[in-house]
């Protein structure tokens, strides 16, 4: 299914903090429509879903080796993540050689992130669109069925293209 992969690049983006600038989610009577957008803006949107791929994939990667090097699992530092976002760290850990391994490996995946986002946003503007329409387009993909079913179609259309 080439759809959840070319989402999950999208949503590995969101997720690592492409947010040039915070958009408040939009309450469900408010949820985005087709019409919201112009089709070449959703063909952008697709394209530069489909250049995210290679570069997602180059990063989670990147990411993988940065925790292994520093003697974690990924699911383990993903466990400590969710805990220091929830202000237990301490509660999910109480090695302080651990702590320290999910630290530095912390600060590499930062340095990761950083990379990555210039990359996106890099993509996003190469393809004539700004970062804030990509990510209200991104918003909507996830909030509304209408918005994802045109997406989706697109996509279809694109690889049977290819």
């Amino acid at each position: 299914m080439k759809k959840v992969s070319l989402f999950s690049a999208l949503l590995l983006l969101m997720g690592l903090g492409l947010h040039a600038q915070q958009i408040s989610p939009q309450a469900p009577q408010d949820a985005p429509k087709a019409s919201d957008f112009t089709n070449d803006e959703y063909d952008k949107f697709v394209a530069i879903n489909a250049e995210l791929i290679p570069v997602q994939q180059e990063v989670q990667g990147k990411m993988m080796d940065a925790i292994k090097e520093e003697g974690l699992d990924v699911q383990r530092f993903q466990e400590l993540m969710q805990a220091q976002q929830t202000g237990k760290l301490t509660d999910a850990s109480d090695d302080p050689e651990e702590i320290g391994k999910f630290n530095k490996a912390g600060q590499k995946v930062m340095e990761i992130q950083k990379e990555i986002q210039t990359k996106a946003e890099g993509l996003i503007e190469d393809n004539e669109l700004s970062v804030q329409k990509f990510q209200q387009m991104s918003m909507a993909y996830n909030q509304s069925q209408e918005v994802r079913a045109k997406v989706d179609t697109l996509i279809s259309k694109k690889m049977e293209g290819q």
